[in-house]
């Protein structure tokens, strides 16, 4: 039979402990220190600098619910998100006015063509994950700010034309040319009295694209953009925008 020795037990004298403590703390407060200063001078966002996250927040809670409205077809919810004298820029088009042009933009033509809805990028068109982020930058004042944010949405637009394909088309439902569209979405907001509304909304669209759900299916196609002002195009916009 084996001889088991006993186990000789470390046993550190209390210099040796109040020294190992002595050195876990400091090692961690310079830790701590370093740590700080990365999220003081790198991770820190301008809104939290300015003491807006708050703001901030409320901005991006604001823009979630304009693009839950979009994708519910809740159009009229949509609107009232935007401030009175507000402006929308969409398809080379600016609509003015939150009673006038954007609800003839929301109410008329995205209505009619269930755009907003959300889908995702088909296939060959995903997004860069380096511009998914969005920002909100907050002015000093906590009253206006500015967002970007990325947007992937179905649009439609009603088919022209009287022939007799397109008239059947209607009739069951189909007559909506629909395709998807991804790109962003930048917008400046007010606070008014207690609440934020957006003041100006502008579609930077990257990629439109043939889209066909449930099937790995897309191909680029041509949208043309406006090329006639209300009330000439009954659902037009109040003016026409050159891209820059």
């Amino acid at each position: 039979m084996a001889n088991l020795k006993p186990k000789t037990e470390c046993v550190e004298r209390p210099e040796q402990l109040n020294g190992r403590r002595s050195f876990i703390w400091k090692a961690g407060a310079a830790m701590s220190a370093v740590v700080a200063s990365t999220i003081a001078g790198f991770a820190k966002p301008v809104s939290d600098r300015n003491g807006s996250l708050k703001e901030s927040n409320a901005v991006r809670r604001l823009h979630r619910g304009y693009e839950a409205g979009l994708d519910e077809g809740e159009y009229e919810e949509v609107l009232d998100l935007f401030d009175d004298k507000a402006e929308v820029i969409f398809n080379g088009g600016s609509f003015s006015g939150k009673n006038r042009g954007i609800r003839r933009l929301y109410c008329d033509l995205f209505r009619s063509g269930t755009t907003g809805r959300k889908i995702e990028p088909p296939a060959g068109f995903g997004p860069d994950p380096a511009k998914e982020l969005d920002i909100v930058e907050m002015a000093a004042d906590s009253k206006t700010a500015t967002g970007r944010f990325p947007y992937s949405m179905q649009v439609g637009t009603p088919i022209e034309g009287d022939s007799s394909l397109v008239q059947m088309a209607r009739l069951q439902g189909e007559g909506i040319e629909k395709w998807w569209e991804g790109g962003v979405c930048e917008a400046s907001y007010v606070k008014v009295g207690n609440k934020w509304k957006i003041k100006r909304l502008e579609y930077r669209v990257t990629a439109k694209a043939d889209y066909k759900p449930g099937r790995s299916h897309a191909k680029p196609i041509n949208v043309p953009s406006f090329t006639k002002t209300y009330p000439e195009n009954p659902a037009g916009p109040d003016k026409l925008i050159t891209s820059t």
